[in-house]
Formats: structure tokens, C-alpha cells, sequence
């Protein structure tokens, strides 16, 4: 009988998405066991970034010597950069750190418009977050593909919408203006695929979906690169195939619910390009509500009209869902086989469960 292997063994991907109350943290670990971050949310009883740097990153191949391939940063926000200090004391130390940004070698639509994000109440954290990424000098883009750590059928990219088309879109709201930033990632490995939006909203989603004037993309092809592949395809913006096709031609197995899955976030027209129009599963990491004002969790994501609705496990119990959420205390850990048509989905209270499931 063959042993059971530890997650870092394996040819498949998972996905942490952390419970973080308010925030968004997802760990990714790639099948060639290569490590990526999107966003640093975190809760007052729970770090994130701690537990990465306990129980997942030190198991990781480094990526051209750095212990994390990268980490993206979707938008200013404070709930999803609230763990900042940890990129700046170079405890968490990404090769890549992905982010909206102004620095001043890009063209002045690219630039971020801090002064319709900055508040009193959040200027400390802005302005580490602009100290993170000051010295680096790399342009926005995806993990190279090595000669060393590549994997059969795995591919993703990242999606934006220029901050000055944002800009004009949500030209009286700055809280808008701010998520419509969001960086928006797509990974597929084999047979499965995620999607990632951040906070973006429903009016820049359409755009950065069927790729229009403005959207910047980046892609990686880890194994199986198209003869005609540009040799900087991770790095500008080029031939890199448009989200909305990925979606029509190849379906989706989980996305993520943009802005926590709350009713205000709710995009139509994604779910009107998904082949078959809905994805296998919505996965949302829902906020702890402090006020009338957050807003509801939209029901759409729990609905057939939206989601075909899977076998997920939660707390050793086999459930059929639509969606799952990190509400209720749950962390969630999805895995990618590369093979099977769907992904296994796991909730667990208690994180640390969650390392311990692999392959029966």
C-alpha cells in the first residue's frame, strides 16, 4: 500500500483561503511546489502570514532564491494589506511583488491616484504599503517559467484595468475607484481553474473580461508554451489570451466571489461568458458585518441559476454545495489533481487540518 504523501510531495495544486474576518489571504501552492500570495488580510485572532512562515513556506522550492515566487497585492485596501509590516521587516520576502503602484517609470495612466485613497484613518498603512514596493524596479508581472520546477498543464495570468481607465469610470467614488484597481488572477491546472478578482468592481470586471482598450494581461505557460509565445509574455502586454475566452472555451471550477461576495460585487456578465454559465463552485471569504453599511452576501452564489454545485468536506462531513464560505470560522483549502474534473474542497475551524489532507 502506497504511503499517503504530505502536500509538499505531491503534483497538485492547493489553495489556502484563509479565514481573516474582514480580509482576503490566499496561499497557492503550485504542483512544482512553488509558492504564490494574493493579498494580506488578516483577523485579530488570526495571522496569516505567521502561519504561512510556520507551516507552508519553510516546505517550499525557492524560486530564483527567494522562499515565495510572489506575492500580489490586489488593491490598497486595508483588509487586504493589513499584514504590509511583514513585506517591509523582509520576514515575508516575495521575488515578486505584485501591486497597483505610481512609481515613476510607467506611463502616467498606470499610476495610482493616491490622493483620492489616502484618509486619515488609513494613511500609516498606505504609506507602508508604497514603502513595500519603492525600491523594486521590476515591471508587473507573472513567475517565469524555468528550465528547473515546470509542470505539465498548469498555466495562469494576472488582468487589470489601467488606474487611469479606473479613473474615469468611477470618476465620484473613490471607495469604487479604489476596488476597481483590483488585479484579477486566473489559474488553471489541467482539467480545473480558479479565478481570483479581489475587490473589482462589476463595471471594470466587464472590461478587464472581454479584455478592452486599457486592460494590461500577463501569462505563463509552465510547460507546453505555444511555438509563437513572445519571449516577455510574462511582462507585457501582448498575444496573452483574453479572459473571456478562457472562461467560454475551458468553463470555471471555482471562483473566488469578488468584494467578499457581497451583493454590491456581483458581476452578471462574468457568469454570462463561464461555459455553461456558472462555475462548479463559489468560494467567498465573507466579512464579519460592523454596520448596516457593509452591505449583504449576494444569494445568487448559492443558487443553481449560478453555480453547478459540488461534494465539498467540512469538518469531516460530506456535504453537496453551491457555495462555502469562510463564515462560521472556517478556513478552506481547495485541491487541484490536474486530472479529475473537480476540485476537493475542505473547511476546517482549526487551519492546521487542513496540512494534513492529501490524497487517500
Amino acid at each position: 500500500m502506497a504511503r499517503d504523501k504530505h502536500w509538499y510531495d505531491t503534483l497538485y495544486t492547493y489553495i489556502w483561503l484563509f479565514n481573516t474576518g474582514r480580509g482576503l489571504s490566499v496561499c497557492i501552492r503550485l504542483p512544482h511546489n512553488v509558492g504564490i500570495i494574493y493579498d494580506l488580510g488578516s483577523d485579530d485572532d488570526f495571522s496569516p502570514v505567521k502561519f504561512m512562515l510556520k507551516n507552508i513556506i519553510p516546505h517550499l522550492n525557492k524560486y530564483k532564491n527567494f522562499p515565495i515566487a510572489q506575492c500580489i497585492l490586489s488593491h490598497p485596501h486595508t483588509d487586504h494589506i493589513s499584514e504590509i509590516d511583514f513585506i517591509i521587516a523582509k520576514k515575508l520576502n516575495p521575488c515578486l511583488l505584485t501591486c497597483p503602484n505610481d512609481k515613476e517609470n510607467q506611463d502616467e495612466d498606470q499610476k495610482v491616484d493616491f490622493e483620492r485613497i489616502i484618509r486619515d484613518d488609513n494613511r500609516d498603512i498606505i504609506n507602508k504599503y508604497r514603502e513595500a514596493y519603492k525600491k523594486r524596479e521590476l515591471p508587473l508581472q507573472t513567475i517565469q517559467r524555468l528550465s528547473s520546477g515546470t509542470a505539465p498543464n498548469l498555466e495562469y495570468g494576472i488582468y487589470y484595468l489601467r488606474p487611469g481607465y479606473v479613473a474615469s469610470i468611477h470618476d465620484n467614488d473613490s471607495q469604487k475607484y479604489c476596488n476597481g484597481l483590483s488585479i484579477v488572477l486566473y489559474l488553471r491546472h489541467g482539467n480545473q481553474s480558479i479565478l481570483i478578482p479581489g475587490d473589482i468592481t462589476p463595471e471594470v470586471f466587464k472590461k478587464v473580461i472581454n479584455g478592452n482598450f486599457g486592460v494590461e494581461r500577463r501569462y505563463t505557460y509552465f510547460r507546453n508554451e505555444p511555438d509563437d509565445t513572445p519571449s516577455d509574455f510574462h511582462e507585457r502586454t501582448s498575444s496573452q489570451p483574453i479572459l473571456r475566452d478562457l472562461l467560454q472555451e475551458r468553463g470555471l471550477s471555482v471562483l473566488i466571489a469578488p468584494h467578499h461576495g457581497l451583493e454590491s460585487g456581483f458581476c452578471k456578465e462574468l457568469f454570462e461568458v463561464i461555459k455553461d454559465n456558472k462555475p462548479q463552485i463559489n468560494v467567498i471569504s465573507e466579512k464579519r458585518h460592523l454596520s448596516d453599511s457593509d452591505g449583504e452576501v449576494s444569494q445568487n452564489y448559492q443558487s443553481p441559476n449560478y453555480s453547478k454545485g459540488i461534494n465539498v468536506n467540512i469538518e469531516g462531513e460530506n456535504e453537496s454545495r453551491y457555495s462555502v464560505s469562510t463564515r462560521n470560522g472556517h478556513h478552506i483549502l481547495m485541491i487541484f489533481e490536474g486530472t479529475n474534473s473537480r476540485p476537493r474542497i475542505y473547511l476546517r475551524k482549526d487551519p492546521k487540518e487542513l496540512l494534513n489532507i492529501t490524497k487517500k
